[in-house]
């Protein structure tokens, strides 16, 4: 009797035997039928336990769980998927040895697995069934309760056509969603959830890039929550309270995937997916996710690619079964080595076939770097936070056609132009992927080759997003980023673009803090003029001869 799930030790021959009868039964029209709800009450009653029969849409009793007297542990339900329609295919009724409603375990159990119904029949002394509780999920807005419940008196009393019962409550739903500015264009619905064990205000700074990334990503963001803890939930980040309430949220406004803002284990994102069966990605999979759709060059996407795959080899689990089949032959270690550490060592080979043709790439930009050098082009580096307007103000500078957008990571393939000065001399300028706060460490590592461009630079050309409330902030970013690179011993000139989008006190204060910075319009090349006499002055000139402003370093970079 494998088919029939629950800890059955103890139960005499007889009731085994009742409980395969029961597991063999259908349940068409009816939620449940008298004749199997009087079998459960009286084998629950008989063996002082309850017992729980998983039913599916045609009838068939696809499971039976024996519990203990207070409870039920439901097992593994990966088997029937969650649809559109919101709910998983399968109906639980289940036993009460008291005269108790349903309990908020079993409401909890209804909202996150997502059951087309769920029953409690009370489990009279004498053995049969008493009064029947029933619950289904209802329609509802976040604060309000998912799911709707009822009494009745008697199993005879119950006159519920379950077909027709649950085509209405898709409908209901579906409807529902259209009204509840469902998503028509495929994008995804995600709800964002930060945690912190510092200051909120930091974290909602945090959040509002999050929310950025994910706009960026191409999802719709239905609720953002924010939870200020003591300590992290080792297995679950949020408390099991907080994480029900997340993907009840989830479910009342049809998110199917839940965004974190700090970096998740392994074992807390297949914990947290597995509580509410639910897709979950932390900060680092959404901006590789990003990367994965903008790259459009080889070495871009091969980076992508790298990143990707360091990012997952310690997360990589395979469920079910799989782990119990075991295989050998040649290139394997041995008939012992099961089909995860074959999937890891694949990983591991295809991490190395990346790095190595990643070197070769990187050789080839030396090799076209040193050909620019020995051009006597000076060469200047556009850096910054993403979405600063680097690839607009190359493209309004050089005429280039680089592809343009506003949001995060527009840009992430190098792109190099040619920019004849005012004075008639001609320098590179070449626009690279922008930075970003708590870059992923294997995104940084992957994109190395891309940033090894920075190396050879005469000129840092940071710029700025003088709009963004943060730019301080990204700022400082950019500097710490550069100076892990090892490059803050080049000249900078600190440039704050989109000055057009901010009021007039913000230009004054921003010309009195930052007095060596130069404050431009990317989208106005009149605007941009003060911008190419500074790269006048300061690089040197196409003959290799610097002229006395670019001989000495520009002022440092002053904070405040």
């Amino acid at each position: 009797m494998s088919e029939v799930q629950g800890n059955l030790s103890g139960l005499k021959p007889s009731e085994k035997k009742s409980l395969e009868k029961l597991y063999r039964r259908k349940m068409g029209q009816e939620i449940v039928t008298a004749e199997a709800a009087r079998t459960l009450t009286e084998l629950s009653q008989e063996i002082g336990r309850q017992i729980g029969i998983l039913c599916d849409r045609k009838g068939q009793i696809v499971a039976v769980i024996v519990g203990d007297a207070k409870g039920i542990m439901i097992d593994d339900l990966k088997r029937f998927r969650v649809g559109r329609s919101r709910f998983r295919g399968v109906r639980f009724l289940h036993t009460h040895l008291t005269d108790e409603a349903l309990t908020q375990d079993d409401l909890t159990d209804l909202a996150l697995l997502r059951f087309d119904t769920i029953m409690a029949i009370q489990a009279l002394p004498s053995g049969l069934p008493g009064k029947i509780h029933l619950g289904w999920l209802i329609p509802s807005r976040p604060g309000e309760l998912p799911w709707h419940t009822e009494t009745i008196d008697s199993i005879h009393d119950l006159f519920i056509d379950f077909p027709d019962f649950i085509h209405d409550l898709e409908r209901e739903f579906a409807e529902h969603n259209r009204d509840s500015q469902a998503v028509q264009d495929g994008r995804r619905r995600a709800v964002l959830v930060g945690v912190t064990t510092g200051k909120i205000a930091q974290l909602e700074q945090s959040m509002a890039e999050l929310k950025e990334l994910s706009l960026s990503a191409g999802l719709t963001i239905v609720q953002t929550v924010l939870q200020h803890r003591q300590t992290l939930n080792p297995k679950y980040v949020v408390g099991s309270g907080k994480l029900t309430e997340l993907l009840i949220t989830s479910m009342q406004e049809g998110a199917d995937l839940i965004v974190f803002e700090g970096e998740l284990s392994g074992s807390q994102m297949r914990a947290i997916a597995e509580f509410g069966d639910i897709e979950v990605i932390d900060r680092t999979q959404l901006i590789l996710d990003i990367f994965a759709k903008r790259a459009h060059s080889r070495d871009g996407k091969l980076q992508v690619e790298l990143a990707q795959l360091k990012y997952s080899l310690p997360r990589l689990v395979l469920k079910d079964d799989f782990l119990s089949r075991i295989t050998g032959g040649i290139g394997a270690k041995g008939p012992g080595e099961t089909k995860l550490e074959i999937l890891r060592r694949r990983v591991k080979d295809r991490i190395a076939v990346l790095e190595k043709e990643l070197d070769g790439i990187s050789q080839q930009r030396k090799l076209r770097r040193r050909q620019r050098v020995g051009s006597q082009y000076a060469n200047i580096n556009l850096v910054g936070y993403t979405n600063a307007g680097k690839s607009t103000l190359l493209n309004t500078l050089t005429g280039a056609d680089v592809f343009v957008e506003n949001r995060m990571f527009a840009t992430l393939d190098p792109t190099s132009r040619r920019l004849r000065l005012p004075d008639g001399n001609t320098v590179i300028i070449t626009d690279t992927v922008g930075f970003i706060q708590d870059l992923p460490k294997d995104l940084a590592k992957a994109f190395r080759a891309t940033l090894e461009e920075l190396e050879d630079a005469d000129l840092l050309l940071h710029v700025v997003d003088a709009s963004n409330p943060g730019y301080a902030d990204q700022i400082m970013a950019v500097q710490n980023i550069i100076e892990e690179l090892a490059l803050d011993g080049i000249p900078q000139l600190l440039v704050f673009n989109k000055i057009d989008l901010v009021t007039e006190e913000i230009r004054q204060a921003l010309a009195e803090n930052w007095p060596h910075a130069l404050l431009v319009s990317a989208l106005q090349m009149p605007a941009l003029q003060p911008l190419l006499q500074a790269l006048t002055e300061r690089l040197p000139s196409i003959t290799g001869t610097p002229t006395a402003t670019a001989a000495a370093s520009p002022p440092p970079i002053q904070f405040t």
